[in-house]
Parts: structure tokens; C-alpha cells; sequence
């Protein structure tokens, strides 16, 4: 469930962050591209968090 709700947060504060930000500089909104580079961003935060702490944690 921890793993769950950690890539909920990543995937929607990404895709906030990333809509606005490709709206203020292009003009455009392109949700379809919006969403496979937040899910790819998501994944891979998802993971690279979870790797860290079961790494703090072994020391």
C-alpha cells in the first residue's frame, strides 16, 4: 500500500508540474504525452526511493 500511495503522489504532482510547465512554454497540451512522461517519471521515482531506504536501512 506504501508503494502504491508513493506513486500516486509522484504521478500527480509530476503531471501538474509537467502540464503547466509544457503549457506556459508551448502553448500546447498534449495529455496523452503528458501522462507516458509522468507514468515513466513515476515508475522510476517509485523505484529509486524505495531502493534508497531498504539501502539506509541495511547500514
Amino acid at each position: 500500500m506504501k508503494i502504491f500511495l508513493s506513486f500516486l503522489y509522484f504521478f500527480v504532482s509530476f503531471f501538474v508540474m509537467y502540464s503547466l510547465l509544457n503549457y506556459v512554454f508551448t502553448k500546447e497540451f498534449n495529455v496523452f504525452l503528458n501522462l507516458i512522461a509522468t507514468l515513466i517519471f513515476a515508475l522510476f521515482m517509485t523505484l529509486y526511493v524505495f531502493v534508497l531506504k531498504r539501502k539506509r536501512h541495511k547500514k
